[in-house]
């Protein structure tokens, strides 16, 4: 959802919410920036299309299917060391993320991307951080999975 008017607009994001509110649509997992926000809704979600019709009053709105959220919840500590793992596991698979949410706690992480992925993305951590505890390099960085704090 980007906002069509200008930078420094008020109430943006109050009006994509309320939105949501009044069509009855819950949102999962959010990002967003002061003209644009990136959200996630389950697919058997009622009331999205008039969502997408109010939205596109104010906002081109961007439908996308076929996608899929990741979790990883990490120790707090430790939250950029464990992204910097899983976007090289990740980067090393071929696998693109499509957006990233991470809530002030920094415990839990959600990760968007095609639902095809899913499972070669979950097993690819899995195998870095309980299994194999190393990741491949990436340039002159080399990274240890062992001790991360990441929990299953």
């Amino acid at each position: 959802i980007v906002s069509t008017r200008m930078l420094g607009q008020y109430g943006f994001l109050s009006k994509v919410f309320s939105t949501f509110e009044r069509n009855k649509v819950s949102v999962d997992v959010v990002a967003t920036s002061e003209v644009s926000v990136s959200l996630t809704l389950d697919e058997n979600e009622t009331g999205v299309q008039g969502v997408i019709d109010e939205l596109s009053e104010v906002a081109a709105v961007t439908l996308k299917n076929g996608k899929a959220i990741l979790s990883l919840v990490a120790n707090i500590h430790r939250s950029s060391e464990v992204l910097g793992i899983v976007f090289s596991v990740l980067s090393a698979e071929g696998i693109s993320v499509d957006m990233l949410s991470q809530g002030a706690s920094k415990v839990n992480i959600g990760l968007v991307l095609n639902a095809d992925d899913l499972e070669r993305a979950t097993q690819a951590l899995h195998r870095c951080f309980f299994e194999e505890k190393h990741v491949p390099a990436m340039g002159d960085a080399v990274f240890e999975c062992a001790g991360t704090g990441v929990d299953a």
